[in-house]
């Protein structure tokens, strides 16, 4: 009896020195520093199986999820792909460095280090399978040691830990437009949930099937990626990063600033060997408040790395672990042709959104997302006048502010901004958002033609003109911008004043203001008809715009097509045919040559906005949806 008690207590002692054994060799050495992967797919929001998505087919996402951290509370910053990698790639809002408009690749100061840059200051290799246009003009695919398809940690000379950047596209809203050759969708039609804002259509069901298809695809790359990952052998000493750009794709959903648009996927994977880093147990549901724009400063502190001081965002996990952000700032500006501006905030829970241009429609005046058959299928439903007032708010003039409770609200539908038992939430929500404006000096209050001629000055950058108070005088035009958006008639005399101040910006938010208050602005004809002649082209177009409000269509339409042929930058000749949309005058254009334009994306988008057709853009729809 006694030998059997003497060998089950050696065999005990054994275990755990073995166990013990087995800790030691997973503990890192000192010095050693985890690989970092990052998988990105596109365009996708928390439709997946992970977040409670019972029509996805997602196995590889499920089984990461269970085995690392899932968090609830992930945004975007801004709702589109690369306004949003801006934000990222200097852990900075877009709205800082002025590079919130699409592909308005402005530049950047050299003395904004790329976080990628500091991870290879760090000894990390650095490889990016995918997207690098990060808009802006200052860097690219050179801040990695190997992109593009044939990219791979592999590769990495020996001893060195890697950051490796895996970008998937095949849920990007282009993969479901109607020019796409796909087979019969796979994903059963009664399995699929139609938000209430829209119509249920045969052709917007369609397009939620391939949504679902596609999801299903971005999985499988999951999947075939971590394969190679524990084939490799270094799935033992490799952080997982999972989540997409921003959210969806079907209508109010990218480029908008719903949850539909900003609220992402984020699941992290942390191995045995790393488990100290990480701020729960695997499994963990997390509902702490995350931003894109925290990714940077937390990889940085993984890898131990130095943060700089200048990126906002807040490191989430590690030992250098900071406090989760009370709210995470949301900004829409120019995505594609349509200028706009709208700036939002959440902290989870309530939403917050305040339309700089009120007299435009929540809709996008753009042709590119019409591709899609179900987003065309509801435009004509609402053209008939069979959709309900959920359906057809879309299309409306939006409200100056929104508020919404997307716990009691998920679909963000009733706004309750002007309810007075809400109006203490409305009132902290907007200053909070106001304070966060000011602290990014917020570029946005330059109109873009007026950015595009201060990135032309070599001497200077946007960040750097917006970081000057002698140069940038914010509060003045943040108070101006804030009072203009109410629609308030009284505002018209210094409004009118304004039109002769010695900042241009100011003169612009005043025309703006008088574009705003549409036909209640003809007392100041005489003056707008002086704007006319102002120095600067966004001030002249929105004069123009203006005057088209109050009875001179046909001369405003004539002088706006005067004004886009002698465009001297792309945004310039952007916003006058805006301009020209704004008024729903397609047939101005009759005869106006693309090749007219300065070329540049944005411009050439806008035309065949304007066209009755193109190669690739449906007929221009537009004109059911009045801007007044």
């Amino acid at each position: 009896m006694k030998y059997l008690i003497y060998l089950f207590l050696g065999f005990l002692i054994f275990a755990s020195f073995n166990s013990f054994k087995q800790e030691e060799s997973n503990k890192p050495a000192v010095g050693e520093r985890p690989n970092i992967l990052w998988i990105r797919s596109e365009d996708n929001g928390t439709y997946i199986g992970p977040y409670g998505d019972k029509t996805a087919q997602t196995p590889n996402l499920d089984k990461l999820a269970e085995q690392g951290l899932r968090y609830t509370n992930a945004f975007a910053n801004a709702p589109v792909c690369a306004v949003n990698r801006s934000s990222i790639i200097l852990g900075i809002p877009a709205i800082t460095t002025g590079t919130q408009h699409m592909r308005s690749r402005f530049r950047v100061p050299d003395s904004l280090e790329p976080y990628p840059t500091l991870l290879k200051d760090a000894g990390y290799y650095l490889t990016s399978y995918g997207r690098t246009d990060y808009n802006n003009s200052s860097f690219d695919k050179e801040i990695f040691d190997e992109y593009g398809s044939t990219a791979h940690y592999r590769n990495r000379p020996a001893g060195k830990p890697f950051f490796h950047v895996y970008n998937i596209l095949a849920t990007h809203e282009g993969q479901i437009f109607e020019i796409r050759d796909y087979p019969e969708e796979q994903t059963p039609a009664d399995g699929i949930v139609i938000p209430p804002y829209q119509v249920n259509t045969p052709e917007n069901v369609r397009d939620w099937q391939l949504v679902y298809d596609r999801v299903a695809d971005m999985d499988k790359q999951v999947g075939e990626y971590l394969a190679d990952l524990e084939e490799s052998g270094e799935a033992q000493n490799t952080i997982i990063i999972y989540s997409s750009d921003h959210a969806g794709i079907t209508l109010r959903s990218k480029r908008y600033l719903y949850d539909s648009g900003t609220r992402v996927p984020l699941i992290i994977s942390v191995p045995e060997k790393w488990k100290h880093l990480a701020p729960a147990k695997p499994g963990s549901v997390l509902e702490r408040l995350v931003q894109m724009s925290d990714i940077p400063p937390t990889l940085l502190s993984l890898a131990g790395a130095e943060v700089p001081d200048r990126m906002t965002g807040r490191v989430f996990m590690g030992p250098s672990t900071e406090p989760a952000p009370e709210t995470v700032l949301l900004f829409s500006d120019r995505f594609v042709s349509a200028p706009e501006m709208r700036r939002g905030l959440t902290d989870g829970r309530w939403k917050y959104i305040r339309n700089y241009e009120p007299d435009r429609p929540r809709f996008q005046m753009i042709t590119y997302p019409l591709l899609q058959h179900g987003q065309l299928s509801q435009v004509k439903e609402y053209q008939a006048g069979r959709t309900t007032p959920a359906q057809s708010a879309f299309f409306l003039p939006q409200p100056t502010e929104e508020l919404y409770d997307t716990q009691a609200d998920p679909y963000e539908i009733k706004n309750l901004a002007g309810l007075p038992e809400f109006a203490d939430k409305l009132r902290v929500m907007g200053q909070k958002l106001n304070e966060q404006l000011l602290v990014a000096r917020d570029a946005g209050f330059i109109p873009e033609p007026m950015m595009a001629v201060i990135d032309q000055d070599t001497t200077t950058t946007i960040y750097d003109f917006c970081q000057s108070t002698e140069s940038y005088h914010l509060d003045e035009i943040f108070a101006l911008a804030n009072k203009v958006q109410k629609r308030d008639p009284k505002m018209m005399p210094e409004l009118v004043k304004n039109l002769k101040h010695n900042d241009p910006i100011i003169r612009y938010w005043s025309i703006l203001g008088l574009r705003i208050l549409g036909k209640d602005a003809k007392p100041a004809f005489k003056d707008v008809e002086g704007a006319l002649g102002d120095s600067q082209a966004s001030v002249r177009i929105n004069a123009m715009i203006t005057l088209g409000n109050i009875g001179q269509r046909d001369k405003a339409l004539t002088l706006l097509i005067k004004e886009a042929k002698a465009a001297t930058t792309d945004a310039h000749a952007n916003w006058a045919l805006d301009g020209i949309k704004y008024l729903d005058a397609p047939e101005a254009i009759v005869g106006f040559e693309e090749k007219e334009l300065v070329k540049g994306g944005d411009s050439r988008t806008t035309f065949r906005d304007l066209e009755s057709g193109g190669t690739m853009y449906r007929p221009a729809v537009y004109k059911v949806f009045p801007y007044k």
